[in-house]
């Protein structure tokens, strides 16, 4: 039996490299059957904004068997109940978003954790394979190496930064820029530098620490620029944006 937890992105992790993932919205095992063809390292499911539930995320995880892409769920709110559910699916982390103190971050690492750690409820399903897996062995892995991501997308959490990435057992961070900038009064303004300089500040607060510091990108560019910036968990946009993207090369080859 392959080990749960030698994933490529535990592997990069451990070696301190880039990683580079993109986010899955529309609801079809073919879209992840057909990306994971690509050198992805990870997805994110996207259960907060995407219209995918818990029946849809189980039928596209199957897409995902016999690959090394790691599967990631970002869950609709910070939650014992949404996440005990996706993380009894097989998935080896989760992205929680509207985090914003350090309560708050205790409070996930409770609901992602058994005890004595913390709370979640012990009724493992797919992640041991349906029993296949040891249960015992996944329970005593998941608690050491379990990916918990939490979303800096608020004034507060920015105010709050130094404070969430000491917490222990906290893996990394994620931006999402609109709602960041939403909250900085700046929305989709990027270049202001009123945002550029949160940014820089997450990162020079998380890079001691954690081993995640993620956002969104939009472009080649933009994702280039994130990783100059000290960012290592890049979100390169996703499914629908790809298709948008090279629907409009075709059309504008064909009718400039």
């Amino acid at each position: 039996m392959v080990v749960v937890f030698m994933s490529r992105l535990h592997q990069k992790i451990k070696n301190g490299e880039i990683s580079l993932g993109a986010w899955i919205t529309i609801s079809h095992p073919e879209i992840v059957d057909i990306l994971s063809n690509m050198s992805f390292d990870w997805f994110v499911f996207d259960l907060e904004h995407a219209p995918l539930t818990i029946h849809d995320l189980e039928i596209m995880l199957m897409a995902l068997r016999g690959s090394d892409i790691t599967p990631l769920v970002r869950v609709p709110w910070n939650d014992p109940v949404y996440i005990k559910q996706v993380l009894d699916l097989g998935v080896e982390g989760v992205i929680i978003p509207w985090v914003n103190t350090v309560d708050d971050v205790r409070n996930a690492l409770r609901y992602v954790r058994y005890p004595p750690q913390g709370m979640r409820g012990v009724g493992p399903r797919r992640c041991v394979k349906y029993g296949f897996y040891d249960l015992k062995r996944y329970y005593e892995e998941w608690n050491r190496e379990a990916i918990v991501i939490v979303q800096i997308e608020t004034r507060e959490a920015l105010e709050n930064i130094r404070s969430i990435v000491e917490i222990e057992g906290l893996t990394g961070v994620f931006v999402g820029p609109n709602d960041l900038s939403a909250s900085l009064g700046v929305f989709r303004d990027f270049r202001n530098p009123v945002f550029i300089d949160a940014l820089k500040r997450i990162v020079e607060n998380s890079k001691y620490k954690l081993k995640i510091i993620g956002i969104m990108t939009y472009t080649p560019e933009d994702a280039i620029e994130k990783i100059e910036m000290g960012f290592n968990f890049i979100a390169l946009a996703s499914d629908y944006r790809y298709l948008i993207e090279g629907a409009k090369i075709f059309l504008q080859r064909i009718r400039p």
